[in-house]
């Protein structure tokens, strides 16, 4: 009995330590994490490569879940074999990356992206929710934070707002992926969002990325009258999501584990710890099993022994009904 349960110890630190998805030939899609903190380190900042696999092989249109970090991600990423040793980074941003979804408009989350700009390739698109669009627009493409390299200026991108009361997913374009956007709280009244992608001739194929969020219990949004409420938007995502889970269509969930247990609710800032993102996956797992869902932590905050605290407080008991993944830089994962 001793040994049966040391067996079980060793096989949740084994899980709840790994740090990347190996090739299978079920693969759906692939992902290059080109930072994987949450703010601080400015080499390693909020963005994940996305694309779609066929007959074991990425396809060569990449999508960018956020763009805190992009050059230097490229770089490790390279350097890692998760792109090939030949790649130009440089025609890589232009040509391969067609598209950059942004969950809420905090430079940790946009930084590289901005910052690559000027040499990047006019037709793409800038994708969310129209409050981030807003804040890109007016408050870095103004021709005084940064030029405006948007619609209105210098034409690079142009923006694709989604309206997160739609039920149909939109095509993203010059790939094969199609996205639904989702709202979010992150510290009041900023919103955040996710981005529900999926494969668009094999829809059975999803992916749910988070941006930056606080718990449910903990996040309120101020009204007209300056009176706040709790708009619940985990809940209503989770209750979404459910049919994909039961269905075994969603292969992956992004979403952020800022900082360890111990943080008091005052000071999350809009962020989860462990022990919240347990209570909130405990919510979608009540409509249906997740052992096929694999939980990619993100947005750890750079602190000292953060990230070892994070992956120990999730490998307690009862976390043994979620698959987590803790991502490194530039190190790929097969979905």
């Amino acid at each position: 009995m001793l040994l049966l349960v040391l067996l079980t110890v060793i096989t949740v630190v084994a899980n709840a330590r790994s740090t990347s998805v190996k090739q299978s030939s079920l693969s759906f899609f692939y992902v290059i994490p080109l930072g994987t903190n949450g703010g601080l380190d400015e080499n390693n900042l909020s963005s994940y490569l996305l694309t779609s696999v066929n007959n074991s092989i990425p396809n060569s249109a990449y999508i960018s879940l956020d763009g805190g970090t992009v050059r230097h991600g490229i770089e490790i990423a390279i350097k890692q074999q998760s792109l090939p040793l030949n790649t130009d980074k440089e025609m890589f941003i232009r040509e391969q990356i067609k598209a950059y979804l942004i969950s809420h408009g905090h430079l940790d989350h946009i930084t590289g992206f901005l910052i690559n700009t000027p040499n990047d390739k006019s037709g793409k698109f800038i994708i969310g929710l129209n409050q981030t669009i807003k804040i890109i627009r007016d408050h870095y493409f103004n021709n005084q934070a940064w030029a405006d390299f948007g619609s209105t200026g210098l034409k690079t991108y142009d923006y694709q707002i989604l309206d997160p009361l739609s039920t149909i997913s939109a095509p993203i374009v010059n790939t094969d992926l199609d996205v639904r956007i989702f709202r979010l709280c992150h510290t009041c009244p900023f919103l955040s969002s996710a981005f529900l992608v999926s494969r668009r001739n094999q829809p059975s194929a999803s992916i749910l990325y988070l941006g930056d969020t606080g718990p449910d219990d903990v996040e309120k949004i101020i009204q007209a009258d300056n009176t706040t409420y709790s708009p619940r938007y985990l809940s209503q995502l989770w209750k979404e999501m459910a049919p994909l889970v039961a269905a075994n269509q969603l292969k992956a969930i992004f979403i952020e584990v800022s900082y360890p247990n111990g943080r008091p609710d005052h000071l999350l800032f809009g962020h989860l710890t462990p022990n919240w993102l347990l209570k909130e996956l405990n919510v979608l797992k009540s409509y249906h099993s997740m052992e096929n869902v694999k939980i990619i932590v993100t947005h750890i905050k750079p602190e000292n022994g953060a990230r070892e605290k994070i992956i120990e407080q999730l490998s307690r008991a009862d976390a043994l009904h979620f698959n987590f993944v803790f991502p490194q830089q530039g190190q790929a994962i097969w979905l």
